[in-house]
């Protein structure tokens, strides 16, 4: 069965660009043009994926990737921003709310393309079955959930490819680089500075004392190691 994409764009030559390359792909690619349709889209069917404008008519897309990682039903579905919105801030915005990735306009469809496949190819690529205990940090590969002291942790997409990359490799140092390369792959806008980003959120969510942790530890002068005490 194909996998389903939700376009959220108001342009509707943009969306028409997009629903040609995205269908050719071999995607299922339903649009909508308002964040109220869009709402009413993930409320009928759970998108594998979504492609996200920022400025809408009714509202903002920010605000709307709030919602989806706040609701379980969507918390882990990936999120790629296609936006005008070029500043950096904006990009750290996007990717500190919960975004998997961030595009600027104008763009090339065929690398947009690219990272959709790549976005779903990670999501879809852990082994069945497998998990991983670490005192109270459970991680279940295969159901793609995290467990703090028998609590369900709520992660995006990228915030779990993260913590599975390195509980895959404990005691192994990373520089930003590297975690970018292995993450985000090489056609990705993401800079170190976004891997900071997403470092320091999923010790929010994991970390007892994020600004201590006992699991994502800081290599200073080189990036991060993961350590897995019992």
């Amino acid at each position: 069965m194909n996998q389903s994409i939700l376009v959220v764009e108001d342009d509707k030559d943009l969306c028409t660009l997009l629903d040609y390359n995205l269908v050719r792909a071999g995607y299922n690619v339903t649009a909508a043009g308002r964040v109220d349709l869009a709402s009413a889209a993930v409320a009928s069917a759970r998108p594998d994926l979504i492609i996200l404008d920022v400025m809408l008519p009714d509202g903002d897309g920010f605000e709307f990737c709030r919602q989806l990682r706040a609701n379980p039903r969507t918390e882990t579905v990936p999120v790629i921003f296609l936006t005008a919105r070029t500043l950096e801030v904006d990009r750290v915005l996007g990717l500190e709310i919960g975004g998997d990735d961030y595009m600027t306009k104008p763009f090339s469809p065929r690398e947009l393309v690219a990272r959709v496949k790549a976005r779903l190819r990670r999501q879809s690529s852990s082994p069945a079955g497998a998990t991983m205990e670490s005192g109270p940090l459970q991680i279940d590969f295969g159901a793609k959930k995290v467990l703090v002291k028998g609590n369900t942790v709520p992660l995006t997409a990228t915030e779990f490819k993260l913590l599975e990359f390195f509980a895959a490799n404990p005691g192994r140092v990373f520089s930003r680089e590297q975690l970018l390369v292995s993450i985000w792959g090489d056609s990705t806008h993401v800079t170190p500075r976004n891997v900071d980003v997403h470092i320091r959120r999923l010790r929010e969510r994991i970390e007892e004392k994020p600004e201590n942790p006992r699991w994502i530890q800081t290599v200073r002068g080189f990036g991060y190691r993961f350590e897995a005490p019992a």
